[in-house]
């Protein structure tokens, strides 16, 4: 039985009602997928669907155990789950495109979707923030699972969406959530340090992102690359090795380069060489990365066949992404506090930087790391810190099951004038408090999410509604 025909197979002899790899949502007649994860194992939960008439399972070849319902046994059950999933839950969505790398793939693919809307095109958005047909919903994961991927990809084309733009996450490549699904275009933002603590080694890390261009591109399909934070020689060494049609973006020469970006006051104009012509791009209250990040939008667009005098008209409307060197207030003194996901250290470097262009005051950064993840990066980040800002507040990020304590030790090291506070609501509120004419505060690592995890529980925590309140 080859791997195309596992589903029809089984639809042949029993009924299928549809598609589950998790016991608390399955319904009579699923097939259930008894996937093996880092945490949990979906074995152990094969008597529960039994007992919810899943009406087969699809196991590890090695499973022994007896079942009184028909059980496949297959060596790859995550790459089955998701050629299933997309299989059952069919969509004829006509333009997919999918972003991937360390940091910029939330704005990215926002700048997408909002470009794309304002062009009157039916527009879907996969991601970070949540997926979006007309308002955003939670999906918890950058990268949904197969089967719930599926069946918004399915919602997304009973309602005659043309085009979805989603995040490709280096977890959901590397557990093959994206398996058979083909993309028109493929965009890679950056890669830098990040989710070691799962890829083990940074070679499987680059391995996980380039899998979106080898695996997931459409022969006649566009790759589009960030050059300008591609420092790692083996990365420019693999992509060059892709054999596929590849669009290069940046500031040095290439197909799509930013030659110029000047700035009056909070209107920059970019000035971009693309097929020996200079176009200007107008953006409101944006920071350079954003920029960047709103031009490979335009790139993309390009690339699926809109006119650039269009997109040079929509680029100066174009919104703040949630979270993204969001502006939660503005203190009488013209002091400015920003919120932002950077929780890498790239991201809080780059942001950093940016920040110091905006003002002639000081720069006060608040942040912390999430517990269970790549311990390595929290002293890097600690000298990041102390080496880009006037000020430095350290506090609890997502501390889960680690000592929280334990965490911000590890950030501070023997920076002895930072500031420590184990309550994230009240570092923000001296923070805020903290600030001085023109001065900007950025409260990062979290961004747009609206909890805290601490052990495993989710506590509501929004720092965008908390840094509002003591801006009043």
């Amino acid at each position: 039985m080859t791997k195309k025909s596992l589903l029809s197979e089984i639809k042949k002899k029993i009924k299928v009602s549809g598609i589950s790899s998790d016991t608390r949502n399955i319904e009579k007649n699923n097939i259930f997928f008894a996937v093996p994860g880092n945490l949990d194992d979906g074995h152990h939960y094969i008597a529960t669907a039994i007992k919810k008439k899943a009406s087969a399972i699809v196991a590890n070849k090695n499973y022994s155990k007896k079942s009184p319902i028909p059980i496949y046994k297959i060596k790859d059950i995550r790459e089955e789950l998701s050629r299933s999933a997309y299989s059952y839950y069919a969509n004829n969505i006509s333009n997919l495109v999918a972003v991937t790398g360390t940091n910029g793939k939330t704005s990215v693919s926002f700048f997408i979707h909002y470009l794309l809307s304002n062009l009157k095109e039916k527009s879907g958005l996969i991601g970070t923030v949540g997926s979006s047909i007309n308002k955003f919903l939670d999906t918890s994961l950058t990268t949904p699972d197969p089967v719930t991927l599926a069946k918004i990809l399915k919602k997304m084309s009973n309602r005659k969406i043309n085009y979805v733009v989603m995040e490709a996450s280096s977890h959901g490549l590397d557990q093959k959530r994206l398996e058979t699904l083909l993309f028109d275009i493929c965009i890679l933002t950056n890669i830098t340090h990040d989710h070691l603590d799962y890829h083990r080694t940074k070679k499987n890390y680059i391995d996980s992102k380039l899998r979106l261009f080898i695996n997931h591109l459409k022969k006649n399909g566009k790759g589009i690359i960030n050059i300008n934070n591609l420092k790692d020689k083996n990365i420019k060494k693999k992509i060059k090795k892709l054999e596929k049609d590849i669009i290069y973006f940046g500031n040095k020469k290439c197909d799509f380069q930013i030659t110029d970006i000047k700035i009056h006051e909070n209107l920059s104009i970019a000035s971009v060489l693309y097929k020996k012509k200079i176009f200007k791009f107008k953006f409101k209250d944006f920071p350079l990365f954003q920029i960047e990040n709103a031009l490979l939008a335009v790139l993309s667009l390009l690339m699926l066949g809109f006119k650039i005098e269009k997109l040079q008209k929509l680029t100066s409307r174009l919104p703040g992404v949630p979270g993204r060197m969001q502006l939660a207030g503005k203190k009488k003194s013209g002091a400015r506090i920003f919120i932002d996901f950077a929780h890498t250290p790239d991201a809080l470097e780059r942001v950093m930087i940016e920040a110091k262009k905006m003002t002639d005051g000081k720069l006060h950064i608040l942040f912390g790391c999430g517990g269970g993840r790549d311990k390595k990066k929290r002293s890097v980040m600690g000298k990041i810190a102390s080496e880009h800002s006037d000020h430095v507040i350290v506090t609890d990020d997502n501390p889960r099951f680690e000592n929280p304590s334990k965490i911000r030790k590890e950030i501070i090291g023997k920076n002895k004038n930072f500031i420590n506070f184990s309550c994230r609501k009240k570092a923000i509120e001296y923070g805020i408090k903290s600030l001085a004419k023109n001065d900007i505060l950025i409260i990062a690592g979290k961004g747009h999410e609206k909890f805290q995890i601490i052990k495993d529980k989710y506590y509501k925590f929004d720092d965008y509604k908390i840094a509002m309140k003591y801006c009043l």
